[in-house]
Order: C-alpha cells, then structure tokens, then sequence
C-alpha cells in the first residue's frame, strides 16, 4: 500500500490534493510546489510502493491497484474521502485511473505528462530509464561532484530535459536518492508492460492533460495519443518544457493544478 509523506498545509477547511510522483521517483519531487500550493490545498504528497518511504509488499502495482490502494490509504491514514489530484508520468496515469474508478471521490485530475496515452503498452523488458536509475546508484556517494561536473550532469539528465543546466542541486539530490533507493522501480515496470490507459472518466470530473512540447521520455506522437485521453480532458502543450514541468515551470505547474481543481466554480 502507499504510504504519505509529510502532510503540507493542513488548514481547516481547505480540499485536499493528491499529489503522485512517477516510476523511480519520490514524494518530495513536489516540494518546490508547495508554496504556491498551500493556500488552496491540503497537501498530500504520495509515496508509491517501494518508492521514498513506502515499503514493497507482494502487491499488484498496474495503476488500476495503485489507484485503489491510495485511496485506500487516503481514507484509513488521513480520513480524506474527497480530493483533487495531480500526477507526473506514471503518476499522472495513475491519477486519470483515480477518477475512472473512483467518481465519487475525485474532484479534479491534473496530468502533467502522463503515462498510458498510447495504443500499444511498452514491449521492452527493461525501462527506458534504466540508464538513469544505473548512474543514480554510483552518482548517489558523490552528489556535489557529480552536480559540479557538467558532463556527469548531462549523463543523468540531457535525455529528462533539454534545460538540465538549470536544475538546482537540491532538485538534483532529490531524485538521484530517489531513484537510486526505488527498490519498486523494477516491479513496477513490469507490471505496465502491455498495459495503457483505457478507462473511461465521467464528463463532472475536470481533467487536463498538459505535455512539454521536448518531452524526450513520452515523445510525441507515440505516447501522446490524443484520442486515447479522455474526450473532454483539456489538452495543453508547453513551449520549451520538457518531461517533469514542475522542474521547467513550477509556478506554471501551480497555476495549471488551480484552474483545472476549481473550474468548476
């Protein structure tokens, strides 16, 4: 089951906000949001399993599960029933699996460069990212160096964004410990292998789906299937945004989780 990392802004009165990171990621990925979050939500960053704090069970961990298991966790950690959520990559199928299954309790979706918006599910035995989670596990024992290093910097991040010069080192660190330390990163790609996004999500439910126009880890077209999405989902492409668009444009990530939670007003 997934566990919650610290609660943000827990005020009275405010909807909560699910927040879902990606394969190989953790909860904290969602830090630099929360400033600019606080205000509307209370904040609830999610650890997937075997991912940041959670433990890895035997468990299914194909989104539809995850998806049930979070709000499992939701309701008997937190008491929460209802909230809004957002996700990146694997995170962001996830939240669109939410909604589908779960109408009652979700309020709002803000995909931000999801996973599953293809008509065939990856093939491959290993992840595209494999690479990555390899350096990840060296480059963890020598973070300030590698961070210093410009060619050692792009090794790990020239094929996530083509703006990889302009990551801070506290972003950095964050997801080198993350990946390297996802002990669910194998198990669950194989459990989205052959699989995509193919539920159907009510017409109530406010949905955007936002993609950077050089997402190098969901290309365009292949992963980015319009007519697999949700009919009346608002879709939205960034200009020079890559694949996590809270590391490109936090602010613009914040203002896109707000207007989609309360268009319904």
């Amino acid at each position: 089951m997934p566990v919650t990392s610290e609660v943000f802004a827990r005020s009275e009165g405010l909807p909560a906000l699910v927040l879902v990171h990606g394969l190989g990621s953790a909860g904290n990925i969602w830090k630099t949001l929360h400033p600019g979050l606080e205000d509307a939500f209370a904040i609830y960053p999610v650890d997937l399993p075997g991912h940041g704090s959670a433990p890895l069970h035997d468990e299914p961990l194909d989104p539809r599960s995850l998806a049930r298991s979070i709000v499992e966790a939701m309701e008997k950690d937190h008491g929460v029933r209802e909230f809004h959520v957002a996700g990146n990559s694997l995170g962001g199928w996830i939240a669109l699996e939410l909604a589908a299954q779960f109408p009652e309790r979700v309020k709002s979706v803000t995909a931000l460069a999801p996973a599953g918006l293809w008509h065939e599910g990856p093939t491959q035995k290993l992840p595209p990212s494999l690479l990555a989670r390899i350096l990840a596990k060296v480059s963890q024992h020598f973070l300030q160096l590698a961070y210093r290093l410009p060619p050692l910097k792009a090794l790990g991040y020239k094929k996530i964004t083509h703006l990889w010069r302009e990551l801070s080192f506290e972003s950095c660190k964050d997801s080198v410990i993350a990946m390297a330390r996802s002990i669910g990163y194998m198990p669950m790609w194989r459990a989205i292998r052959f699989q995509k996004f193919d539920s159907d999500i009510s017409e109530e439910i406010p949905v955007s789906i936002i993609f950077g126009d050089y997402d190098l880890t969901l290309p365009h077209p292949r992963a980015q299937e319009r007519e697999v999405a949700p009919a009346h989902a608002k879709w939205v492409v960034v200009d020079n945004c890559a694949h996590v668009i809270m590391w490109n444009y936090p602010k613009l990530t914040v203002d896109f989780i707000k207007r989609t939670a309360f268009s319904r007003a």
